[in-house]
């Protein structure tokens, strides 16, 4: 079976806090029912689209909904605050899942303080480039595949994944390639790993609901890390109580530096010692 795999970026506009890729894997009548309502509520909204990092500062579309962006009142970050909300519940209550309908929720990040102080070094920068965006796409990927991995001990069927990513001028020519050398590089995650394309997010209501799930789970790695945020956000609150949230996950200095050890300049990452990977503590112990 062919799973989709739609995954967006959010990150710290500093070389601090984190640089986070995922969304969610699904199949069927979940990823109808997702975009169909979610349609819907972007014409309750008047909206063209949903992004989260807009709603949260009040921008572009969402300016109607305050008076100064600089200084948003209470009852305005109450208002907005309940916008995100209402479409994070679309993707905390997907249709019941069987063998037909299936959506995780799942994202890893790259810590941000530890590459940009790493890439210092002219040889680290060779291999890990300028920005964390190539790694944190490819740690994604591969860490989608494992989830397939996962997935097959329980259905002991082998099924692989379609990745739609959200296009990037500045990547729109290199991602596809670098993604087929990601396939070629690391032989234990290809065997599910089947195809890559892009859209543009504003078009797409799968990718913008990926766009909230990973926004979400930078703010749940800042939270973790004690970085600015003090609480969880109900956002997540959605996606945890449903036991949607299948995998989170980040890279710092230790992790960084052996793939700078393991890596010449220019080397597609070799990623497939995370497809031993066995996770200790589950994602639940978060919410404590």
């Amino acid at each position: 079976m062919m799973f989709g795999c739609y995954l967006d970026e959010s990150f710290d506009m500093k070389q601090s806090g984190f640089y986070a890729v995922g969304g969610f894997i699904a199949r069927g009548i979940a990823i109808f029912e997702l975009e169909r309502q979610w349609e819907k509520l972007l014409g309750r909204k008047r909206l063209k689209y949903f992004k989260a990092s807009e709603c949260e500062g009040g921008k572009k579309q969402f300016a109607k909904f305050v008076v100064d962006p600089t200084n948003i009142t209470a009852a305005e970050r109450k208002k907005l605050n309940s916008i995100s909300q209402e479409f994070c519940k679309i993707v905390g209550n997907p249709v019941e899942h069987d063998d037909r309908n299936f959506l995780v929720l799942f994202g890893t990040a790259v810590v941000q303080k530890d590459f940009y102080d790493l890439i210092k070094n002219p040889e680290a920068k060779a291999v890990l480039g300028n920005s964390p965006y190539g790694l944190a796409y490819h740690l994604a990927m591969i860490q989608a595949a494992w989830a397939m991995k996962q997935l097959e001990k329980d259905t002991q069927r082998t099924d692989c994944l379609s990745y739609i990513c959200d296009q990037d001028e500045e990547h729109n020519e290199t991602a596809p390639i670098a993604y087929l050398d990601l396939v070629r590089k690391n032989p234990k995650a290809a065997k599910y790993m089947c195809s890559y394309s892009m859209a543009d997010e504003k078009r797409c209501c799968p990718l913008q609901a990926a766009d909230a799930v990973v926004y979400e789970i930078r703010k749940v790695l800042k939270f973790a890390a004690k970085d600015w945020e003090t609480k969880l956000r109900e956002q997540f609150g959605f996606f945890a109580e449903n036991k949607l949230m299948f995998y989170i996950g980040h890279s710092n200095r230790e992790q960084l530096e052996w793939i700078v050890a393991n890596h010449k300049p220019g080397q597609t990452f070799k990623l497939d010692t995370l497809m031993s990977l066995k996770i200790k503590e589950n994602i639940d112990k978060i919410r404590v």
